[in-house]
């Protein structure tokens, strides 16, 4: 596998678990130490990622899912971010700033998967889906600001509301949703409108995944 396509496996990977100020680092340090490595090595470079990250990290899942960004498909990857790494190491902050975030692609699909959801539903049960996603959103950890314009978009479908969330943050307020419509729908039909949904943006042929938002 050529370096370009380890590099987006691995930035694909760091992409869901770390901020854009903490991948640039990590991918630095696997592009400098580890990209030459065996496979095997991919243990050592996350024993030193735990080491320099702050905060607990799911390591068993994240090798797993570096593993699978490894070894899937390529048009499962995020792009190939070697300009954006180049701007970090040169200290242009702006100019990472300036590029797609890596979570851009993930909020793309989080729509489309919304829609999916929300096309199999009347207009009484969106309408119930989108008051009770707006009334709990505690649990997904975003400023005041930023959970202001998350419930405008809850309630009326429309404006910037995701722009600022993260992979995890989707990825919890896509299980809210989940939660919701198993209060509404009961939990057999919830996993089905659900699974459906993800068929149906998987056949778009979106660049990232919907099943990594589950």
């Amino acid at each position: 596998m050529r370096l370009s396509l380890r590099r987006r496996a691995i930035y694909t990977g760091l992409a869901g678990h770390f901020s854009d100020e903490e991948v640039w680092p990590l991918l630095a340090l696997w592009e400098s130490k580890y990209a030459e490595q065996p496979p095997f090595a991919l243990n050592e470079f996350l024993a030193e990622v735990v080491l320099r990250t702050e905060r607990k990290v799911e390591r068993a899942r994240l090798y797993r899912e570096l593993v699978g960004a490894l070894t899937g498909a390529p048009s499962q990857l995020l792009p190939d971010p070697e300009e954006q790494l180049a701007a970090w190491r040169q200290g242009r902050n702006e100019a990472v700033r300036q590029v797609a975030t890596p979570d851009s692609a993930a909020q793309t699909t989080f729509l489309a998967l919304n829609q999916a959801l929300l096309a199999q539903l009347d207009g009484a049960q969106q309408a119930a889906l989108r008051r009770f996603a707006a009334g709990n959103l505690s649990g997904i950890g975003v400023s005041a600001e930023v959970s202001t314009r998350l419930r405008i978009w809850c309630e009326q479908g429309a404006g910037d509301g995701i722009a600022s969330l993260g992979l995890e943050q989707l990825r919890k307020l896509l299980n809210l949703l989940y939660i919701g419509l198993c209060e509404f729908l009961g939990p057999v039909r919830a996993d089905r409108i659900l699974s459906q949904a993800v068929s149906r943006v998987e056949q778009q042929g979106v660049a990232f995944s919907p099943r990594r938002l589950l």
